[in-house]
């Protein structure tokens, strides 16, 4: 199946970004760079499409109109190229992610998981695949919810799985209290594990990521939040929509290491607060949403959801504005 590789990035080519590139070219994939102001401006690729901002101001995208500079949520345009180049799956990561090979293993959509049963619960995921018994917990699950350990298992069975998160060990996808509690981060996670969430509530982000034709108008990132809530409350409306159409999530060993770039630590905390405070009341509001079953039907659940959002004072009345972007240029891109 067609595929491409989408990752965002301010900084010169690593080695993470070459792995990609070789592989990339090895399997035939599309590599898209979506680059920013921060950008170095002799940033370039050996295989692959880089994208700068003027070269994104070409590409007659709405959406690359009127979106932030600086801003995370530019990798939509990368999505809306792949979607334009007719991929049957998208591939998401980011520039301080190192790829194992498997990384590169071909997508199915099929796959032998375990189940968890636990309906409209939040699940700590990283307490399956952590393999020490030391507490870690992924960004964006509610600080009150990452003992919670009873659980309900099902049997094993095969399933169509249209969105797969993979983990990313060495320094994982943690939240800032627990980077700032923990100064040496150091996480193995097992390699072989396959999890169905069912119905349960996982944070879903933007670090190893698989999404399949069907479900791409779910990709979009929303724009008004911060950059550190942007992808896991973008989880949090798919898998709203799937659970809608009693379609599962899958969550994968590793297949990636992250050697994470520099942050500042208090900047990212601030920009997760709204996720402590709100997550759960997302959830609720989301929950109680009636939507109409179908994927023909996923753009005007997507624009339902993230009204229903504006309504309650979640995110800014402006992210309208950007979310029509998004689709008015997801149906012109994708006839």
């Amino acid at each position: 199946m067609k595929t491409s590789l989408v990752i965002t990035t301010i900084n010169n080519p690593n080695k993470n970004i070459r792995s990609f590139e070789k592989n990339c070219k090895i399997k035939d994939w599309s590599f898209i760079v979506v680059g920013d102001k921060k950008t170095p401006k002799k940033f370039s690729l050996k295989y692959g499409n880089y994208y700068s901002l003027n070269d994104q101001k070409k590409l007659k995208l709405q959406f690359a109109d009127v979106c932030y500079i600086n801003s995370y949520a530019r990798k939509n345009i990368g999505y809306l190229i792949a979607i334009k180049d007719q991929n049957d799956i998208i591939i998401e990561t980011d520039d301080d992610n190192y790829p194992y090979q498997d990384f590169f293993s071909d997508k199915k959509e099929f796959h032998q998981a375990k189940i968890i049963k636990n309906k409209n619960q939040w699940i700590n995921i990283y307490n399956f695949f952590n393999k020490k018994k030391s507490v870690c917990w992924p960004r964006g699950i509610p600080l009150d919810e990452i003992h919670n350990i009873k659980l309900k298992f099902g049997k094993k069975s095969v399933t169509s799985f249209l969105l797969q998160q993979g983990v990313c060990e060495g320094n994982p996808d943690v939240d800032a209290i627990f980077r700032l509690l923990n100064k040496k981060i150091s996480i193995n996670f097992k390699k072989k594990l396959k999890i169905n969430i069912k119905k349960s509530l996982v944070t879903l982000n933007s670090q190893n990521t698989i999404w399949f034709k069907k479900i791409f108008p779910l990709l979009y990132l929303p724009v008004t939040c911060t950059m550190r809530c942007t992808d896991i409350w973008r989880g949090l409306v798919a898998q709203k929509i799937l659970n809608n159409d009693n379609k599962d999530i899958l969550f994968f060993g590793t297949t990636m290491k992250q050697f994470r770039n520099d942050h500042n630590l208090m900047n990212d905390f601030e920009q997760e607060v709204p996720m402590y405070l709100l997550n759960k009341k997302i959830n609720k509001i989301l929950f109680n949403l009636k939507l109409p079953k179908g994927e023909m039907n996923y753009l005007n659940n997507l624009n339902t959801c993230y009204r229903e959002l504006i309504k309650n004072n979640i995110i800014s009345k402006n992210e309208i504005y950007f979310l029509n972007a998004w689709i008015n240029d997801y149906k012109k891109k994708n006839k």
